[in-house]
């Protein structure tokens, strides 16, 4: 199994509604996106996926709808009215749910997949230096280091 790696970074900003914490205020991160895809075999050319053809696409739907955008739960009424007034706002909306690093690696875990299929693999989303979450499908295998992690 042949594993491939990119990684993104960009600026949004987001808070949690009904958090009891600081992650209640707006506030921003500079996030890091990883989007891993497999592959049994190799192609004529002798890669999985072409990194660059990877990176460029991913890296353009990130730049279009989250990258120096405020990303909200569509539930969040308040903060949704009052940068949706701001011409200059780009706001992304969640359904349902906060747009905390869990649900961020859960939707570009699925833009991937629309646009390259099964071999996408997993996504994770970095919110600091020291923590990220990843969506992993059930019955999906995990990344190769992922696995050794996992061992008893």
């Amino acid at each position: 199994m042949y594993v491939n790696r990119i990684e993104l970074s960009f600026d949004a900003g987001h808070r949690l509604l009904d958090y009891p914490g600081k992650c209640a205020a707006p506030h921003g991160h500079t996030y890091r996106a990883e989007v891993f895809v497999a592959a049994r075999e190799l192609d004529a050319l002798g890669l999985a996926l072409d990194f660059a053809a990877l990176k460029r696409r991913m890296k353009a739907w990130v730049d279009e709808y989250w990258d120096h955008a405020f990303l909200l739960n569509d539930r969040d009424t308040a903060l949704v009215g009052a940068l949706g007034a701001l011409p200059e706002s780009k706001l992304y909306l969640f359904r349902g749910v906060n747009p905390s690093a869990e649900a961020m690696a859960q939707q570009l875990f699925e833009v991937a997949r629309r646009q390259f299929g099964d071999l996408v693999r997993s996504v994770r989303i970095w919110e600091s230096p020291g923590q990220y979450a990843e969506f992993v499908p059930d019955g999906t295998l995990l990344p190769c280091a992922l696995q050794e992690e996992a061992l008893p």
